[in-house]
């Protein structure tokens, strides 16, 4: 009882209490705090949103003398003017509308995504009914759920369904399907195998190629080494005529001399 008439000096603002006069009427006297009651104590109710903020939270509000003073500046601050909140409840109803559970998820990141989107609705005041909850989930789960769908579908009534029990129905039956990132790995695994097989033969292709190329030139230098060799050969011969000749002028000159 006392913490809700807490609650209402934050909601409704709070005053300090005033002496009153014979007839009962307040006068402009504030009442001593030690004759305060509890109920009119503003102070405890400060105490409470000091507790449950932040030291940056607490910068905003450090100067207000009231509870519902410090409240609607934190209101303002995190949940906008009422102009505000309209447009945020607009464009989260758009995205709640066009939530999809992709194909390489599992049921709990997309219940996680959903929910974060009711949690935010409901704190702007506007909440999202169970029923279009539940519906949302069994119309946009993948192919791989259908059966499942089907069979919620016949057996339960669906308007009444509460959410975790779809949800833990759901997350069972996943249990039994292979992971869709299993799948996706194994997909993968295969791309890169096939891709490393056509690399490898296009690595003993190029090694052919390669081959051939360098026993082309191999060919080529052989044969300008021949040659060389033949030209090295003649200009030896005819060095060695020439020196022949040369000493036999020398020879024929001596001789003559000794004559």
């Amino acid at each position: 009882m006392q913490s809700e008439k807490v609650w209402n000096t934050v909601e409704f603002g709070w005053s300090p209490p005033m002496v009153l006069d014979r007839k009962g009427r307040p006068t402009n006297v504030i009442k001593p705090k030690l004759e305060w009651d509890r109920s009119e104590n503003n102070a405890r109710a400060m105490y409470s949103i000091f507790n449950a903020i932040s030291t940056s939270e607490f910068r905003r509000i450090a100067t207000c003398t009231s509870t519902k003073e410090a409240w609607d500046i934190l209101q303002v601050t995190h949940e906008g003017t009422n102009a505000m909140k309209v447009s945020k409840l607009q464009m989260l109803t758009s995205r709640f509308e066009t939530i999809r559970m992709d194909d390489h998820e599992t049921f709990r990141e997309f219940h996680v995504k959903l929910m974060d989107f009711v949690n935010s609705s409901f704190n702007l005041g506007e909440p999202i009914f169970n029923s279009k909850v539940v519906r949302k989930i069994l119309k946009y789960l993948p192919e791989r759920f259908r059966a499942k769908v089907t069979a919620i579908e016949e057996s339960k009534d669906v308007d009444s369904l509460k959410i975790d029990e779809l949800v833990g129905s759901l997350q069972t039956f996943e249990m039994t399907l292979v992971s869709p990132r299993k799948v996706k790995g194994i997909a993968l695994k295969a791309i890169k195998e096939e891709s490393l097989c056509l690399k490898s033969e296009d690595d003993e292709k190029m090694s052919e190629g390669e081959l051939t190329k360098f026993a082309k030139k191999f060919k080529k230098y052989m044969k300008f080494r021949k040659a060389k060799k033949k030209s090295n050969d003649g200009k030896k011969w005819r060095n060695s005529i020439g020196k022949e000749k040369k000493m036999e002028k020398c020879v024929k000159k001596e001789l003559k001399i000794e004559l």
